[in-house]
């Protein structure tokens, strides 16, 4: 497959030039910043036209749902989302009905991900007093809940001690103090209009200071990560603890004035923060203080949302395109920003053999985004199964048309 007249990525430049894959063996055959390479006859020719590309996504927080709730997102959906929307690998979280945490749930979601082509999925192991002994100390991802959200599952610190004395992989943790949370609800009722006053700012400080308070003195070779950071404040105490911190989109692109519109649509958990905080998130990215950003893809229909009052948003297919619209006009720096936190470190993090970068030599993991496609947010034009958008009707620039995964065109919208 050769990919020319493309704006590529490359050794942190931005240069026209032609790509060869070898969809063989998935990796990128050759890379000409001068002419056409020549190819055999029956070889594919994409003519980008002067399209951007860019290594591939990954996202490391995700909830794909599937098994007993396939009606809100199957693995086959929720993969197709994430070409759709330039991932070609996405961490599947655990909190599901039945959650992950033996070695026969995990089995069973390993082999479920093994038959999805559009992207690869790999499963987060939930982290509580069920959890085999066995997954703790061998498996490499595992999520801990410090506040209940959905599937009401709960961490003790105890229990993440004892994956930091015996693990060396990887603790995604959600930081909400449970105790401030019960609190507060003594104090407002718990209504959709009082859900960011329960789940408050000193809910997320609270459970951060008494996590790295709680493990600071532990020895270990396994690593705190924290989940959908909302506080200026919060990175400020995790960049001096040299502790990693994910952002989602939400987060950086919403706040509380939007939900007097949004209403349901705007419920997550944490919830989103004032008009002032979202302000210094966008900053602090600019800033290169955000290593990673993460989608939080939470797919519920929307009458689970208008009738339960569920939390979660989906967002795998339209974080590029809120990135790439917010950084217009693109440059070197911001697109580096973006390639970083979403390309580069994720892969660093999680320990994945690919580097995400356009080498040659390296697996053809490829997003082509058209920076001048200008296109409206519509729920029933997306590939996730919940087919609903907080962004509904806001027009977006910059999409990716197309992503390949290992050689293989997984998404085309050229």
């Amino acid at each position: 497959m050769l990919l020319k007249n493309a704006l590529i990525w490359y050794r942190e430049q931005i240069l026209r030039g032609h790509i060869l894959v070898n969809e063989e063996t998935g990796l990128i055959e050759r890379i000409s910043l001068s002419k056409i390479i020549g190819t055999g006859s029956d070889n594919l020719e994409i003519n980008l036209k002067g399209k951007l590309v860019i290594p591939s996504m990954v996202d490391i927080h995700s909830h794909l749902r599937d098994f007993e709730e396939s009606h809100k997102e199957t693995y086959e959906t929720g993969a197709l989302a994430a070409a759709a929307g330039g991932f070609t690998t996405v961490f599947d979280m655990p909190n599901k009905l039945n959650p992950i945490n033996s070695p026969e749930s995990l089995t069973k979601a390993v082999e479920r991900a093994k038959r999805i082509q559009w992207a690869k999925i790999i499963p987060y192991v939930l982290l509580n007093r069920d959890t085999e002994s066995s997954l703790i100390s061998n498996y490499p991802y595992l999520k801990a809940y410090r506040g209940i959200t959905t599937g009401n599952y709960l961490t003790s610190i105890s229990e993440i001690k004892e994956f930091l004395i015996r693990s060396s992989g990887i603790l995604v943790v959600h930081c909400e103090d449970n105790a401030r949370i019960s609190e507060n609800l003594k104090k407002f009722q718990k209504t959709l209009e009082n859900h960011w006053k329960i789940r408050d700012s000193q809910t997320e400080l609270l459970a951060i200071k008494n996590l790295l308070e709680s493990t600071k003195d532990i020895a270990t070779r396994a690593k705190l990560h924290i989940a959908h950071v909302t506080l200026i404040e919060s990175i400020k105490i995790l960049h001096s603890r040299s502790v990693s911190f994910e952002v989602t989109p939400h987060h950086l692109f919403l706040n509380n004035d939007d939900f007097s519109q949004l209403g349901v649509k705007g419920k997550m958990n944490p919830p989103l923060r004032s008009k002032v905080e979202q302000h210094y998130l966008l900053e602090a990215f600019l800033k290169g203080q955000i290593r990673i950003i993460s989608t939080d893809h939470a797919p519920h229909t929307i009458h689970e949302k208008k009738d339960l009052e569920l939390s979660g948003v989906p967002g795998l297919e339209t974080c590029l395109p809120l990135l790439f619209n917010f950084c217009n006009p693109i440059d070197k720096r911001k697109l580096a920003l973006i390639i970083n936190a979403l390309a580069q470190n994720p892969r660093s993090l999680m320990n994945l053999s690919e580097k995400g970068i356009i080498a040659v030599n390296e697996p053809a993991n490829l997003t082509v985004i058209d920076l001048k496609k200008r296109k409206v947010v519509r729920g029933d034009d997306l590939k996730t199964k919940c087919k609903w958008s907080p962004w509904e009707g806001i027009e977006l620039q910059g999409w990716p048309v197309l992503t390949i995964r290992e050689g293989k065109i997984t998404y085309n919208d050229l």
